[in-house]
């Protein structure tokens, strides 16, 4: 347990233990059998008044998810073995258990609304069962190295979580000492819950939430493999974009580009998708991708208009054949029910005012309940996916016949003389053509059978993409000292901006009001095509008319006859500092060296978030 070192946890009896869940998907090794569970309630590295010194420790006994689950209702093991649920949900931080009752109070409330959280699931029974053999194989190693015997090490399973401020923990307070955002927040939850119901790490989850960012931010960082390299060929991708995605559009915007809020939501969320089934694992494999709707307002105060996220979501969701988890219908009622509430809507809606006012953070115990709905799914994805175990769905599903294959308690209907009336072939391999008002019925076939696979291309996805790149806000730990000692070799004189502090979100600001400059001259080891910019639009006196000029020079450019000149704005029509990206394809490809100037034109502030140099 090198790197965050956490409490260790006892194995429970694996056959006797019914639930608990995998590890994602896989779960683990959880709960004992209904009679015995009351008795012998697991330790999972609690306080003393948890600990029953007196309680054996016995050995796993089983090392797959199916044989844990063995046929047994999710909804009955979750309800059966609430228990253990809430003892697995004790943060590390929380030594004393502070939040115990109301994160009892939370389980409460949500478990019978868990099955109205899950909108669409996932298609893929391959994709699926690569999961679960991934986790499969940790929980074999676990139990070898339990045993005392040699076994080869089989990695954790890798899930990556991609949003913004509310999925990096923004708002979600507690009365406990130096519990930040990011200890409270639902990825990490997550975390704590799945390894705590399974007794050790089976799972790692990492956490890519960068404030004032959104699904098309998030796609460009996927794209060129800009998150960190621990957090790449994750297994899982889960993108919570949604609150974000909604307020990526004033209407007054979308009225000025001729595009509705649906329409760019849309598109922004299918590109995501796209560019998330893409990826690869580092078996080579597609993940699995879930999305999260965690918005209930107020960007839009007409209760119709937010719902513009999870309608078009459901299309793709249904058209992709991804999976869709939502908060929001999960507490909808609660919400609009009680729009004073502060446990499941942001407490900001009416902090110290009788009027609401706009904010998107919501408190800790949405947190836990956002952990819980995954954990749950997972639960419930895992227990489809074993009661088919038996029919080897994924070994025919792609076959040319594969309406005659051989299943248990079936008829063998390949030498029939009824059969079905032109019966559907297999799916054809990789991503149906990108969906829009263009794409005709009577096309769709034709250009999905003919376009080049769109599935994960293990080479292309082990090339250094971006020799290049830097986005504030990936790594909270990372000091100015480190992004200058990351940049100094790069760094051409004069150089009149700097990296500090502004509002909670650090960048390159000029150290003048106008005029400043600054240049980079990167040397290049492979041929760049592409490069992508960061940079903040916000609102008010300070950023009114902000602007910057951006000039690009490639191999042995002059600096009087630079190939690309651009100007970027940093202000924008709403209350909401927000991260924007811009793409540049470059008319001819650099292969020596590539300089970037960056200059203060307008207004009083501008502010770059980070760049990527690309091939």
């Amino acid at each position: 347990m090198e790197g965050n070192q956490k409490p260790q946890r006892p194995w429970l009896n694996l056959r006797t233990q019914l639930f608990v869940f995998l590890s994602l998907f896989c779960a683990a090794d959880l709960f004992r059998q209904h009679e015995t569970f009351q008795t012998n309630a697991p330790q999972v590295f609690f306080t003393s008044s948890y600990h029953d010194q007196s309680s054996q420790h016995l050995a796993a006994i089983n090392d797959s998810i199916c044989g844990i689950l063995d046929n047994q209702s999710p909804t009955a093991l979750w309800a059966n073995h609430i228990e253990t649920i809430l003892r697995a949900s004790q943060s590390p931080i929380d030594t004393n258990y502070v939040l115990k009752d109301p994160t009892a109070q939370v389980l409460k409330i949500i478990t019978p609304r868990l099955h109205n959280g899950l909108k669409s699931n996932p298609r893929d029974w391959q994709t699926l069962q690569n999961v679960v053999e991934t986790t499969n194989r940790r929980l074999a190693y676990l139990k070898a190295k339990r045993e005392g015997h040699a076994m080869e090490e089989a990695r954790p399973l890798k899930i990556l979580v991609m949003g913004g401020s509310v999925t990096k923990g923004v708002g979600c307070k507690t009365s406990i000492k130096n519990y930040n955002g990011i200890d409270c927040c639902w990825a990490t939850r997550l975390e704590t819950l799945l390894n705590g119901l399974v007794g050790d790490r089976v799972v790692d989850v990492h956490l890519a939430a960068v404030s004032a960012t959104n699904s098309a931010t998030g796609q460009v960082m996927l794209e060129y493999n800009l998150i960190p390299e621990e957090m790449r060929g994750p297994d899982i991708i889960i993108s919570a974009y949604s609150t974000n995605d909604m307020h990526v559009f004033t209407i007054k915007e979308a009225m000025s580009q001729n595009i509705s809020l649906r329409e760019k939501i849309f598109g922004m969320a299918q590109n995501f998708t796209r560019t998330a089934l893409q990826q690869c694992t580092e078996e080579g494999n597609t993940p699995l991708l879930f999305w999260l709707d965690d918005y209930l307002g107020n960007e839009q105060y007409e209760v119709l208009g937010t719902s513009e996220f999870i309608q078009g979501l459901q299309v793709l969701a249904g058209y992709y054949g991804f999976g869709l988890l939502s908060y929001a219908d999960m507490v909808r009622d609660l919400v609009y029910g009680t729009t004073t509430e502060r446990s499941f809507s942001p407490a900001g809606w009416y902090n110290k005012s009788p009027e609401m006012k706009k904010e998107i953070h919501s408190p800790y115990p949405m947190h836990i309940a956002v952990a819980y709905l995954f954990a749950y799914t997972f639960l419930e994805l895992a227990s489809a996916y074993c009661g088919l175990e038996s029919w080897n769905v994924t070994t025919w599903e792609n076959k040319e016949n594969y309406y005659n294959a051989a299943v248990p308690g079936l008829p063998d209907t390949r030498e029939s003389s009824q059969t079905l009336d032109t019966p559907p072939q297999p799916r054809p391999i990789g991503l149906p053509p990108p969906l829009d008002s263009h794409l005709k019925l009577d096309d769709i076939s034709k250009l999905w059978r003919e376009a080049s696979s769109t599935t994960c291309d293990a080479d292309r996805a082990n090339r250094v993409r971006c020799p290049v790149g830097w986005i504030s806000g990936f790594r909270p730990d990372h000091t100015t000292d480190d992004v200058m000692n990351y940049f100094q070799p790069y760094i051409q004189e004069p150089f009149e901006w700097e990296w500090r502090m502004q509002n909670k979100k650090a960048g390159w600001l000029p150290k003048a009001v106008t005029g400043a400059t600054m240049t980079f001259e990167f040397p290049l080891e492979q041929e760049i095509h592409r490069l992508v910019l960061f940079y903040m639009k916000s609102y008010g006196e300070l950023w009114e008319n902000s602007k910057a000029e951006i000039e690009i020079y490639l191999d042995e450019d002059n600096v009087d006859d630079h190939i690309i000149q651009l100007s970027l704005s940093g202000v924008h029509d709403k209350r909401a500092s927000e991260i924007y990206s811009e793409e540049i394809l470059l008319p001819r490809g650099a292969s020596k060296k590539l300089g970037i100037t960056v200059k203060h034109t307008a207004g009083n502030i501008f502010k770059l978030m980070g760049f990527a140099i690309c091939s």
